[in-house]
């Protein structure tokens, strides 16, 4: 019995130094679920605009037993609607969009300003009618930090905190949107610690 006890810990420092072993997810980390950004989509058949939205969110505890090798972030999209006296009626059904995102995450405290960012490109998914509103499919947007110790350092101390995510939208469909406004509705998404 206690062989088998030492080869699962000797297994999962092995999975966890190959960063194979990863935290439960982390709902909301940032605190965007609910805020809403308003993007004025340019006259171009693409039409394109731009994105940016902010939240405050607290520090929060992470229970590490082992010092992380990563952590990433799956944004998440809750709802999209489209307005405007310039948008085509009827309104397209289907929705083709690709993004380009950037999120910065700070904080103040005594000791001076930190930040940690994260981008993701050419993130595309589709928007689907559903009633006056659309739906998304196929988000598939991961933001992984590359400094990642100031980022833990953000989320753990100093006090209240900064996410802003910003980026350009650029949308495909019959008929375009050239002069509508799109109102997209964030979720909390989910972060991962990687081990």
């Amino acid at each position: 019995m206690k062989r088998a006890g030492l080869l699962v810990g000797v297994l999962a420092l092995a999975f966890a130094g190959c960063g194979l072993i990863s935290s439960p997810p982390i709902d909301n980390p940032f605190g965007l679920q609910g805020q809403q950004t308003t993007i004025n989509l340019g006259p171009s058949s693409a039409a394109t605009g731009n994105l940016s939205v902010a939240a405050t969110f607290n520090d929060t505890t992470l229970n590490l037993p082992v010092t992380p090798t990563g952590f990433n972030y799956s944004l998440a999209i809750s709802g999209v609607t489209l307005s405007g006296s310039n948008c085509p009626s009827p309104l397209p059904s289907s929705i083709s969009v690709s993004m380009n995102l950037s999120l910065t995450v700070s904080d103040n405290p005594p000791s001076g300003p930190r930040q940690a960012s994260a981008t993701a490109n050419n993130v595309q998914f589709t928007l689907n009618q559903s009633g006056s509103s659309y739906t998304v499919a196929n988000l598939s947007a991961t933001l992984s930090f590359s400094n990642l110790q100031t980022l833990l350092d953000i989320l753990q101390t100093g006090g209240q905190n900064t996410a802003s995510l910003s980026g350009t939208v650029n949308t495909t469909s019959n008929p375009d949107l050239a002069g509508c406004t799109m109102t997209i509705t964030w979720g909390g998404g989910q972060g991962i610690l990687r081990f």
